[in-house]
């Protein structure tokens, strides 16, 4: 389970092993979640039309308008007792405009409208749907030609989070969706914002430093500005308290103990940086290495090995 508490350094490593889950929703358009993460409802496709807002809910009504096309309904749990809405709607929006989708409306609780705005859209009901209703997000995108729209509403009660999504497309590009799948993505993970980083560190205790490059066999960064780290760095020096590993991972090609110390090579070579070039306190950051143990990708195909090769941040217990 990912959790935002913080992580002793022994266990640092084995919280990046909890894996995402990786079900293929349709043609082309996938969203990864935490290993944590159960799909527990999927519609069958169906033409037809589903409302998507445009503004919040008001005295006049819910602005929105009917979306048409082949339309698809998701919805999953996500357990774990540090799971919030916020994180799950900055991995989810990331994803979703990766894939080339913008947003188009966004809001929060209160600000959309509560109950009325909630109860004016179709987005599943409980038991496998909470909506809480000083706690959700809604978020609509199109695709950039505007033949895709996708409507996300997320809730958390408990220990659960709760995610619901409505995919709506053009007849030739919608196939029936895959309801659960263990295989990693063919695509590689896209890169966190730096903003966006620090508040999944913060929120969620890791995040990937997905703006460093590694080549197959190779330990050093391959240029000389990094967004995440210049991120990371003021961040540990507003938090002189907090402690963090660089965990190193690698792709499957080679043994498992030359991986292992490729990895850490790895994560020494970003804490080298952090240190040396950015000024971060050396008491600070720790370099472990687990080698190909935790991939989050197919070593199947390129995109794949590459997205394995990488360096993940973790919080680890403050000194």
């Amino acid at each position: 389970m990912i959790s935002s508490r913080p992580f002793s350094r022994c266990n640092a490593a084995l919280l990046c092993m909890g894996l995402a889950c990786l079900p293929s929703l349709a043609n082309g358009f996938e969203l990864a979640f935490p290993g944590t993460a159960e799909l527990i409802t999927s519609t069958s496709v169906a033409d037809g039309r589903h409302p998507v807002a445009t503004g919040p809910w008001s005295e006049a009504g819910l602005p929105s308008h009917d979306a048409f096309g082949v339309v698809q309904q998701f919805t999953w749990q996500v357990s774990g007792a540090d799971i919030t809405t916020v994180t799950l709607l900055s991995s989810l929006r990331e994803q979703i405009e990766a894939q080339g989708f913008e947003t188009q409306f966004n809001c929060f609780a209160r600000a959309c409208g509560g109950f009325d705005f909630r109860h004016s859209l179709p987005v599943g009901s409980a038991p496998e749907m909470h909506v809480d209703l000083g706690d959700f997000h809604y978020l609509s995108a199109a695709s950039d030609d505007g033949a895709s729209e996708v409507a996300l509403m997320i809730s958390r009660g408990g220990s659960v989070g709760f995610v619901h999504l409505a995919l709506i497309q053009p007849p030739s590009e919608a196939e029936d969706p895959v309801v659960q799948s263990s295989r990693g993505p063919d695509i590689a993970i896209s890169d966190v914002a730096p903003d966006a980083l620090i508040d999944r560190l913060s929120s969620v205790g890791s995040a990937p430093l997905d703006d460093l490059q590694f080549e197959t066999g190779a330990s050093e960064l391959s240029g000389n500005n990094y967004a995440s780290l210049a991120a990371l760095a003021v961040y540990l020096a507003e938090n002189p308290a907090l402690h963090v590993v660089l965990v190193g991972h690698t792709d499957a090609a080679g043994s498992l103990s030359g991986n292992i110390a490729l990895s850490r090579a790895r994560a020494l070579a970003v804490r080298a940086y952090l240190t040396e070039d950015l000024g971060v306190d050396p008491a600070q950051v720790e370099a472990q290495g687990i080698g190909y143990l935790a991939p989050r990708a197919t070593n199947a195909t390129p995109d794949g090995r590459e997205a394995n090769r990488r360096v993940e941040v973790v919080i680890a217990d403050p000194q």
